[in-house]
């Protein structure tokens, strides 16, 4: 439980414990990575090996159980849990199935039983072992339980709030520097692996995300890896990184200009820094995603273009990306504590496209930036 402490999770327990009894779940069953470290406090990558799953039973009633592989038992007993049971595994033909039927039957027939089954989480188990669970135990109500996870997630604690501030600083840093580490003719991958270095050498704990892409005048994507393509004159580079600090992210990006730009180009940045300051202006709890998407557009395009950008930013924390989203059709009302990536994007021409990111805190009255303002004028490099 790196970095926080035991009381923490007593207090996310409680406030689920408040959530399943309003919505008469009786027990709530989780297997995602993101919300296991939630509730447990479990700090491990293991999860990148996909063949055992990791169940945690949160009943109503206060308790909370860990159901997992043998391999897994240390590291749990390492948490505040102490209600653990194990199965040996790998274990094809029973990955701790008959287990959590067990504890499911626990409850009184025709108890209402959560699983992760909505938008943006997952089932970190074998669907078909799901499917059998729910024929073989049809005296059960299986039900989505996603939306009491989020209405949770989406308010950061004061301790959440402190480590995303703090890989949102190293890496303001790190970016703020790199104009003076780079040159014409270096390749996107050479670029990306000083950034990488820095920010390690500068305290975050991984680079779990990083995307970098460049052309001239702009670039056509925002999600690849770099490449080995070396930056010439006119060329706009973009780093986007997701680093994490005690398993929580940073969600940012950072533009840099190459030799003589387009004016059209630069006309294209400012537009975006200026639409993100007006809407940062408007920004405070009661308003809603969709409000914030509309700030964010009638800035950026005139009545006579439509825009074909799905979203133009997104919650973070434990995860890259969580709920709600800024796009119009969102109608989440924004609270103090939730912390939003502010993702305006526009295109330039020819699908090429620029895009400003920021991160924001939503406080009592309005917000506050935990990324270091991007440059008002896009940042040059001529040698």
């Amino acid at each position: 439980m790196i970095g926080f402490p035991k009381e923490e999770y007593l207090k996310r327990l409680d406030n689920i414990h408040k959530k399943l009894e309003n919505e008469n779940i009786d027990a709530i069953v989780i297997t995602s990575p993101a919300n296991f470290r939630y509730f447990s406090g479990l700090d491990s990558n293991f999860w990148e090996s996909p063949t055992r799953p990791w169940f945690l039973i949160i009943s109503k009633n206060g308790k909370i159980k860990a159901l997992v592989p043998s391999i897994g038992l240390s590291a749990i007993e390492s948490t505040f849990i102490k209600d653990i049971e194990v199965w040996q595994s790998p274990n094809p033909k029973d990955e701790g199935t008959s287990l959590l039927k067990k504890i499911i039957k626990t409850f009184p027939k025709n108890s209402n039983i959560g699983f992760e089954l909505g938008m943006e989480t997952y089932l970190r188990m074998s669907i078909k072992e799901f499917l059998k669970i729910k024929k073989d135990l049809q005296e059960y109500n299986f039900i989505d339980s996603t939306n009491i996870v989020w209405s949770l997630r989406k308010i950061k604690s004061d301790l959440e709030i402190k480590n995303i501030e703090k890989v949102c600083s190293i890496t303001s840093k790190v970016f703020n520097n790199l104009i003076n580490k780079i040159s014409l003719g270096m390749s996107e991958r050479e670029i990306a692996t000083i950034f990488k270095k820095d920010l390690i050498n500068n305290g975050v704990d991984y680079i779990m995300y990083l995307s970098c892409a460049s052309g001239i005048n702009g670039y056509n994507q925002i999600i690849c890896n770099p490449s080995e393509k070396k930056i010439g004159d006119g060329d706009i580079l973009i780093i986007d990184t997701g680093s994490t600090l005690n398993g929580y992210y940073c969600d940012f990006d950072r533009n840099f200009g190459f030799g003589n730009i387009n004016q059209k180009s630069l006309d294209a940045y400012n537009k975006l820094w200026d639409a993100t300051e007006k809407t940062l202006e408007i920004i405070k709890p009661g308003i809603s995603c969709k409000e914030v998407y509309e700030s964010l557009s009638k800035n950026l395009f005139s009545s006579n273009v439509k825009s074909s950008v799905g979203r133009m930013g997104h919650g973070f924390g434990l995860q890259l990306t969580e709920p709600p989203s800024i796009m119009i059709d969102d109608n989440t009302i924004l609270e103090k504590n939730m912390i939003l990536a502010l993702e305006p994007s526009i295109e330039i021409e020819n699908d090429l496209m620029l895009v400003h990111e920021e991160n924001i805190l939503i406080t009592q009255n309005g917000n506050r930036l935990l990324s270091s303002r991007t440059p008002k004028e896009l940042p040059v490099i001529n040698v």
